[in-house]
């Protein structure tokens, strides 16, 4: 394990409710606050997404006086977009990012296998802090379980590939929030809703060790101190061969403990050449592959374009933010300067107006409406 991974928080549940505000702010010091992204790709298909992302905007402004910016990946079909390249580049410059509620699966399938997926492992790999929940969550591990599909539409339990952000401390797990759900009242909602009795039967079937995170409680992991802490309402589970080991809310241990229980799963000897036969037939092209390689190459002339216009983009954006603000603060100048004029302190007033002309503003008086212009 690298010893300058930055801090990763995995929230069972409850991102936005005021017991897990401490979190947050753990994880947003002042170098982290600056530049903060979140990524919208676990809910982006829901009807009310904007709505989910003016919620999570509106919590972080209101509770830790954090401007917390949009990175936004909703659908595959924009993978290589011109969006697509703005929105890698604005995670690849982000100080912290967040991704937190919505589908396991579709959020997998969205950052599996392009720059997502690596650009979230560097990020914690040089040292950012992240912090993902519910069904963000549920992406990190080896596995991803496919709540919806197996919850809703009734699946027989199966796992789709996770992001294995983990592996980069050295924990082999499928991470499970919601743990001790029990929304279902007279039927099992733990485990993620997926119940107790499916996942022992999904374990029976491919077997992967569990890390189980309650609702409203948060594992927060620390690469460089080498720690992990349990903090919130509920504990954190862990489950492997050698049976249950549970952590309650306000463990603060050596990270090589969950290390210890969370070790990969040593495959038989003859899976294990399935496994190498499987990697020297699969990593032979065919003829449609190496055809739609090439093909690649002759687009990657459109793709460098599609990424300038990217950058542009968020230049042009960046400045428009910057001259907004500024044209508040000098409105908000005037405004005072005004009342000063008004009072009849014409010292301070004036001495707004000096300090507007040194910044090569022109201020023009007369009437109600006072006009201000940039010199040439």
């Amino acid at each position: 394990m690298k010893s300058e991974l930055g801090k990763i928080a995995i929230l069972g549940s409850g991102e936005t409710s005021p017991n897990l505000v401490s979190v947050h702010r753990e994880l947003l010091d002042d170098e982290a606050s600056s530049n903060c992204f979140m990524i919208d790709s676990p809910f982006g298909f829901q009807e009310n997404a904007d709505q989910l992302v003016e919620k999570i905007q509106d919590f972080y402004k209101t509770s830790l006086n954090i401007e917390i910016q949009l990175a936004s990946f909703r659908k595959i079909e924009e993978l290589n977009s011109k969006s697509f390249f703005k929105t890698i580049q604005l995670l690849e410059s982000a100080s912290f990012i967040f991704a937190g509620p919505g589908s396991p699966s579709y959020a997998s399938k969205l950052w599996s296998d392009n720059q997502i997926q690596s650009i979230l492992l560097n990020h914690l790999s040089g040292g950012k802090n992240a912090l993902f929940a519910s069904a963000a969550a549920t992406t990190l591990g080896e596995n991803t379980l496919p709540v919806y599909e197996i919850y809703k539409v009734g699946k027989d339990p199966f796992w789709e590939k996770g992001l294995n952000i983990l592996n980069a401390y050295d924990l082999s797990c499928s991470v499970v929030p919601h743990f001790n759900n029990k929304e279902g009242g007279n039927h099992d909602t733990s485990y993620s809703y997926v119940g107790k009795n499916r996942i022992e039967k999904l374990l029976q079937q491919s077997y992967s060790n569990i890390l189980g995170i309650d609702e409203h409680t948060a594992l927060i992991i620390s690469g460089k101190e080498g720690l992990f802490q349990v903090k919130g309402l509920g504990k954190l589970t862990v489950i492997n061969k050698k049976g249950v080991h549970e952590f309650d809310n306000g463990t603060a241990e050596n990270l090589s403990i969950l290390q210890d229980l969370l070790k990969p799963d040593k495959k038989p000897e003859w899976e294990k050449y399935l496994d190498e036969q499987d990697e020297k037939y699969f990593s032979t092209k065919s003829p449609f592959e190496t055809w739609y390689s090439e093909l690649e190459l002759n687009e990657s002339q459109d793709t460098h374009y599609l990424k300038q216009i990217a950058k542009l983009e968020i230049e042009v954006e960046k400045n428009k933010l910057n001259n907004e603000r500024f044209s508040k603060i000098v409105e908000e100048l005037i405004s005072l300067r005004g009342k000063l004029r008004e009072e009849k302190n014409y010292e301070l007033s004036d001495t707004i107006r000096n300090i507007l002309e040194s910044c090569n503003l022109q201020i023009e008086d007369g009437g109600e409406d006072i006009k201000w212009s940039i010199l040439d």
